[in-house]
């Protein structure tokens, strides 16, 4: 992980994803790229030549000095941690994967709504697009959040995952703010019968016990998990056990499946109250 993207459009919700990514990068020496993006303007036509060169370098001027203040900001908080600032333009999504892909980034950590008011939000559908689409983990910190040294981290998955791509970036995270990793499988009350909690509870306790040995420093605790819907289920679980971080790992989803609705992972960007972190099941090419 040695480089962070914090996508910004300035609002209180940005600020507190770099604060995040300001922690995370003093403990690991990462770099941290500050990346506002300038949109195509749908007003632009309707403006003279010379008067749409005039706007576009006088927004360009006043969003590089947003820049320049965001920046000053951070390295008030983290005077370790190096800040390169870069303004882009297109769509949001695609200028950050853009982007990302170009520096050959580890991690994108970016607030899930903007200000209101503001033409270049960084919206939740903003985070749940990289969420979708983006090779690497994608760290979604919610606008109710309030920013706090975590302590524990909830992987919720029922794959029990192998591939280092995916607990690699995981474990790193879990290691640098020393967090208890908690590894839960959810059941369907609805559906799930009993061989499926016997084969559940089996596979977890090998999972745990496989990772605790590979991993002896990092504190590990298996649950499986039991309702009638998957998000009530884990957000009870995490005010129950105090989680400060959710883990999930989104698949590629068959045509009915993306017919029929958003994946779990992208519902708990929309809803969650805490950092989402979302690792991609495929790898970065």
């Amino acid at each position: 992980m040695k480089t962070i993207i914090v996508p910004t459009d300035f609002s209180d919700t940005a600020l507190k994803a770099l604060l995040y990514a300001g922690e995370i990068a003093q403990r690991s020496g990462a770099v941290v790229h500050l990346l506002h993006v300038l949109e195509p303007d749908e007003n632009r036509v309707w403006r003279p030549h010379v008067q749409e060169d005039d706007y576009v370098a006088a927004v360009t001027r006043e969003r590089l000095s947003r820049l320049d203040a965001t920046w000053k900001l951070m390295l008030q908080q983290y005077p370790n941690v190096t800040v390169v600032t870069e303004l882009a333009h297109g769509l949001v999504a695609d200028a950050i994967l853009d982007y990302a892909a170009a520096q050959q980034a580890g991690l994108i950590i970016m607030g899930t709504t903007g200000a209101t008011g503001m033409k270049q939000v960084m919206v939740g559908s903003v985070a749940a697009k990289l969420i979708s689409r983006a090779g690497i983990p994608v760290l979604a910190i919610p606008a109710v959040y309030e920013v706090e040294d975590p302590d524990r981290l909830l992987l919720a998955t029922n794959r029990f995952e192998q591939e280092a791509h995916i607990l690699e970036p995981l474990l790193e995270l879990v290691r640098l703010l020393q967090l208890q990793l908690h590894i839960a499988v959810f059941l369907d009350t609805d559906d799930a019968e009993v061989v499926d909690y016997i084969n559940s509870g089996r596979k977890l306790e090998a999972y745990v016990k496989q990772l605790q040995k590979e991993h002896p420093d990092i504190s590990i605790k298996g649950t499986v998990l039991e309702g009638k819907d998957f998000e009530e289920t884990v957000e009870a679980y995490i005010h129950r056990e105090e989680i400060d971080m959710v883990a999930m790992i989104p698949y590629q989803k068959n045509f009915l499946d993306r017919l029929l609705g958003r994946s779990a992972t992208r519902r708990m960007a929309y809803h969650s109250t805490i950092p989402l972190l979302s690792i991609p099941a495929r790898a970065a090419e």
